[in-house]
């Protein structure tokens, strides 16, 4: 393995929003009420100038189109706060509550949302067994099983309300908290830890063959499904993410990318082609096409030379590109946070 100079904290404006530790203690499942509407800021962003925040790439990510149509001039999208299924993708905004991307519009169509959802800083967004799932900073685990329309709190057994990532493996839901790995048991009606301690601060969760691996705040950690024999699998400093193509996993340090194709047992340094000091938000394959989500824009992997090359045609200048999935073929990626440029 590759030996990594040691790994210095960035303070970020976006990761100290997005990021901010909560000691708070996991409550009762409680029922919120129906959802009140949720005011837009501003004009809503027309479909076709530079100034939006969700652009979608039919050509794995060579060329992008502005997808922004329905959502509000001004508004902030958290990290992990797209979610897709076999036929919905939503997304969902801190300022103004969940939006469904209607495909035959071209356009989102807003759910007006419960303001103790907005007021809890939502992040994550997931769509499991028929149900939205929302986490959040301060308030833990939201889910809707009517399209988002009223939502109930979910946070038996949990010991810290900062939601990073929700996810699905096995049929079974999975939340990345300050304080560790929870899996969901339904039949008990409660989270239950599958690893960590108060101080693990799980970032990212990804699944290859049969393992899940998480990055955390002390590195990545690798445990066969529903085995809870976790082991150490990088020690080069803090993870910010941590994703897989099916064959290579990808390791997000915050301020290098590393890849591994033996499940994790050596790592190598791929930030060549990268901005310097500055970490990787996501990295997907589209076809043939390796994506990386930057600070500045989305940059494709060069195979002949192994160098990163930015991919931007049609994205705006200096996006920071915090989300980055596959819907129906198609990438769709969102900015942190923007405001409408008038066209020129």
């Amino acid at each position: 393995m590759k030996p990594a100079r040691i790994i210095r904290c960035l303070v970020i404006p976006l990761l100290a929003l997005l990021t901010s530790c909560s000691g708070q203690t996991g409550s009762e499942t409680t029922s919120v009420s129906t959802a009140q509407g949720a005011p837009s800021s501003g004009t809503d962003h027309p479909p076709d100038t530079a100034g939006g925040i969700v652009y979608f790439s039919a050509d794995n990510g060579l060329t992008w189109k502005n997808k922004s149509a329905g959502l509000p001039a001004a508004t902030s999208i958290g990290l992990g706060g797209i979610a897709v299924s076999e036929n919905r993708l939503a997304l969902l905004s801190k300022d103004s509550g969940l939006y469904f991307f209607n495909d035959r519009e071209g356009k989102w169509i807003n759910v007006p949302t419960d303001r103790q959802l907005i007021k809890s800083n939502p992040g994550a967004l997931l769509f499991h067994k028929g149900r939205i799932y929302a986490g959040t900073q301060f308030g833990g685990v939201f889910y809707s099983g009517n399209e988002g329309k009223s939502w109930t709190k979910l946070n038996t057994g949990l010991d810290n309300l900062t939601i990073r990532k929700l996810a699905e493996i096995d049929h079974q839901l999975y939340a990345a908290t300050n304080s560790g790995l929870y899996s969901y048991n339904s039949l008990r009606g409660q989270w239950e830890q599958e690893y960590g301690h108060s101080t693990l601060q799980v970032n990212g969760i990804a699944v290859l063959d049969g393992s899940i691996y998480i990055a955390t705040s002390q590195g990545a950690f690798s445990s066969p499904a529903g085995k809870k024999d976790w082991k150490k699998i990088f020690s080069n400093g803090a993870l910010h993410n941590i994703s897989t193509d099916g064959k290579t996993l990808y390791a997000m340090v915050y301020n290098e990318l590393f890849s591994s194709s033996d499940k994790g047992n050596n790592w190598q340094n791929i930030q060549k082609g990268l901005p310097a000091e500055l970490y990787t938000f996501n990295v997907i394959k589209s076809g043939h096409a390796l994506l990386a989500g930057q600070w500045d824009g989305v940059y494709r992997m060069d195979e002949q030379s192994g160098y990163w090359k930015p991919s931007g045609a049609g994205l705006p200048g200096r996006l920071a590109i915090a989300n980055m999935v596959s819907y129906k073929g198609v990438i769709v990626v969102s900015g942190s946070e923007r405001k409408l440029r008038a066209k020129r």
